[in-house]
């Protein structure tokens, strides 16, 4: 029995299909199946059930399952400690940004990397916050950069900085002149808005434009990507939520927007780093923090304590 024999039996336990699990693994079907066989005849116990088109765990199973997947967290953690005694750029470092941020940070972070560790490589990758913050769990990130709104409590939060939200119109919009707005003076009609939350409280009291809403219009939009609606609502007389760090980039490009500030409650959002308990690379992001709070992108208020 190894360590690699228990990744195959936790793998086929969590996916219930042996070619699923073994894509997961990177290793043929046949290996994966013969060696979950070998370690059955080892221990003289069935570990699975092979029902048609499913499989799923004996009740011996079930059990090695559990320790195994405890094993598996047991032997990571001694590779983190030995990564936390090593040079801290030998290995990549893997930070997740959402798509309403990653387009605004990766020329900022190019910069915060090049100063503080100039030989580590960085890998940055975009994703919705619920699947960055499983990869923060399965150890493929070592952060991911979330609203706390949206953050899983089983992970560790960083707070690093606070951003207010927008309403962005066209520049010649009928609103574009107001100081500001309530959420309820949004109107549905015009309304577009991502599937998923950007992370403000403030949000829930935003409408929910319908088809019913939108039926009068003669060109409508329904997105996946931020920039998409926000390169829509430069021609149109729609209007869309806007971060702080996202507004600050729209200006410098000189798109044809107007930002209205929100005036009610939960229009700040807190934004920090997503990490794993204990993760041996935390006096990085210390010193990721610590940059970010003395030099922190435009349009955001540092929140970062060491």
């Amino acid at each position: 029995m190894n360590l690699r024999d228990l990744e195959y039996v936790a793998a086929v336990a969590k996916l219930g299909n042996f070619s699923a699990a073994a894509e997961a693994c990177n290793v043929s079907q046949p290996a994966l199946s013969n060696q979950i066989k070998k370690l059955e005849k080892e221990l003289g116990a069935d570990l699975f059930l092979r029902l048609s088109g499913e499989v799923r765990p004996t009740d011996c199973g079930q059990r090695i399952v559990k320790i195994a997947e405890e094993m598996l967290v047991g032997a990571q953690r001694i590779r983190d400690t030995a990564t936390e005694f090593r040079d801290p750029e030998a290995l990549p470092f893997n930070i997740g940004l959402t798509p309403t941020l990653a387009p605004y940070l990766t020329d900022y972070f190019s910069n915060l990397f090049s100063v503080l560790f100039p030989r580590m490589r960085v890998n940055m990758i975009e994703d919705l916050p619920q699947n960055m913050l499983k990869m923060v769990e399965d150890h493929s990130l070592d952060v991911a950069l979330v609203a706390k709104l949206n953050h899983n409590s089983t992970l560790d939060f960083t707070s690093i900085w606070e951003e207010p939200l927008y309403l962005a119109v066209n520049k010649h919009h009928p609103l574009a002149p107001l100081p500001s707005i309530r959420p309820e003076e949004v109107p549905v009609h015009d309304f577009i808005r991502l599937p998923h939350s950007f992370g403000y409280e403030l949000e829930d009291r935003l409408p929910t434009p319908d088809q019913a809403s939108r039926g009068s219009k003669r060109f409508d939009l329904t997105a996946l990507r931020f920039e998409t609606i926000c390169r829509h609502i430069c021609h149109s007389d729609d209007c869309t939520i806007v971060s702080a760090l996202a507004a600050e980039q729209f200006r410098q490009d000189n798109w044809p927007l107007s930002f209205i500030p929100f005036e009610a409650p939960g229009n700040l959002r807190n934004l920090g780093a997503a990490s794993r308990l204990n993760c041996p690379r935390k006096p990085l992001l210390g010193r990721i923090g610590a940059y970010i709070q003395e030099n922190p992108p435009k349009g955001v208020t540092p929140t970062f304590a060491a």
